[in-house]
């Protein structure tokens, strides 16, 4: 999924791109993926950009394809998050559709449109199902029971911190036997506050994402809907949300363990200052870390609510478009990230694969702390998809669920009265046809 940027430009410049990359429609013909053996087919790819580090790794993976298969050229265009979006719902509209492009949640309006291809015929034809595990891939199963997406790769998240702080405190490092009361006495230990200044907390609102306090209360139990595709309405005001996210603002407002905006601002950064203990992140951070020698770091499982550990996990793969010109040349593409590539992501470590055999091949690197393996791997028996799908389910974030939310931690607005807000706002927001 996973770092978004959300600044997007201008819809005139992304019209003008468009006709860059598309104006003059694939250099292929409309053979409907019944090339020759001989011709050269090229298939258009865009993705969101996730930096350099990560980009420079999607580059070498499509050049590795196209010096592997010389009759079938993979294209890709990097853009930012949102761009990407815009890009391909143009690309839809035109006759010349892009033939693949990296999935994530706003393009479930295009599946429900009919715009993604069914990729279950494939699956059934080329990929032996026992090398993966098919539970992780039930959330894509849109209708129930085929595949609109194809899994490459699991992201997930963890608990990170910085050991040099909890040595000073006297501290005992996280386990996975933690829990949240556990993280909490630990951040009190942690946090420094001198002269009525805090100049160290203990953690941070990593957590304050749906996704985030969402796993707390599926750690009690609760859940938004019985169903994560197209739910017909939505419970926020349920004691296990409520529980979940009065943890979370008590932890700035009533322990005062981790920092509000304003003093979050006044730290100059986040974890890699040296000034936060420890916090819930992405797995994704690996990459900023391993480079940070001046932190003494380490990572360990999230922690449980009483003995039962929820962790979301997203999973980054790629769609195929129903009108691209070339499904068969386009699925090749997608079938070798699933498999011959799958060994050569278990080494680079940013992804963690999801064929079996390659994950069993994943080495600790020599960057990596102790915690590292468990952390990162074990999340498979107790994980939850941080997603959910729902043509309104974007515009209920933007309009309902983000800004209440942010009330909540900027304590402007009790836990009460934020989910009957939650509650009312956003079903009235899904409801509409």
């Amino acid at each position: 999924m996973f770092k978004k940027g959300k600044a997007a430009l201008a819809l005139a410049s992304t019209m003008a791109l468009s006709s860059i990359l598309y104006g003059c429609g694939s250099s292929s013909s409309d053979n409907g993926g019944s090339a020759s053996k001989d011709e050269k087919v090229e298939l258009n790819f865009i993705r969101w950009s996730n930096g350099p580090a990560l980009d420079n790794e999607e580059k070498d993976k499509v050049k590795r394809f196209n010096d592997s298969h010389p009759n079938i050229q993979v294209k890709m265009t990097l853009l930012p998050w949102d761009e990407t979006f815009k890009k391909i719902e143009m690309s839809l509209a035109s006759n010349s559709p892009v033939d693949l492009f990296y999935w994530d949640v706003p393009a479930y309006a295009w599946y429900k449109k009919g715009l993604m291809k069914n990729l279950q015929p494939y699956f059934d034809r080329d990929l032996k199902m026992s090398d993966y595990d098919e539970k992780l891939f039930e959330p894509f199963k849109f209708d129930g029971s085929n595949m609109y997406v194809a899994p490459e790769n699991y992201q997930t998240l963890v608990l990170y911190y910085n050991k040099d702080l909890f040595d000073k405190a006297g501290v005992a490092y996280p386990s996975e036997n933690w829990n949240w009361n556990d993280y909490l006495e630990a951040a009190k230990k942690l946090t420094i506050t001198k002269d009525g200044k805090t100049t160290q907390f203990g953690t941070t609102m990593s957590l304050g994402a749906w996704w985030g306090w969402m796993a707390l209360s599926q750690e009690q139990g609760g859940a938004l809907a019985p169903n994560i595709h197209d739910p017909e309405k939505l419970t926020f005001n349920t004691p296990e949300t409520k529980n979940a996210l009065q943890y979370l603002q008590d932890l700035i407002y009533k322990y005062h363990v981790a920092p509000d905006a304003a003093q979050s601002s006044a730290l100059g950064g986040d974890f890699l200052t040296g000034k936060i203990a420890m916090y819930v992140g992405g797995d994704w951070d690996l990459g900023n870390l391993k480079d940070k020698k001046d932190l003494k770091w380490d990572l360990a499982p999230m922690p449980k609510w009483d003995d039962k550990r929820v962790v979301p996990y997203w999973v980054g793969g790629y769609a195929m478009t129903e009108k691209s010109k070339h499904p068969d040349q386009a699925w090749e593409f997608i079938k070798w990230t699933m498999t011959d590539n799958q060994e050569t992501l278990a080494k680079q470590q940013s992804w963690i694969p999801v064929n079996k055999s390659a994950l069993a091949k994943v080495e600790t690197p020599a960057w990596a702390p102790a915690g590292y393996q468990t952390a990162r791997f074990d999340w498979m028996k107790y994980g939850n998809i941080g997603d959910l799908y729902h043509l309104k389910w974007r515009e209920a974030q933007d309009k309902a669920i983000s800004p209440i939310t942010d009330q909540i931690f900027a304590n402007k607005i009790s836990v009460d009265d934020a989910l009957k807000k939650m509650d009312e706002q956003v079903n009235e927001i899904i409801s509409k046809k």
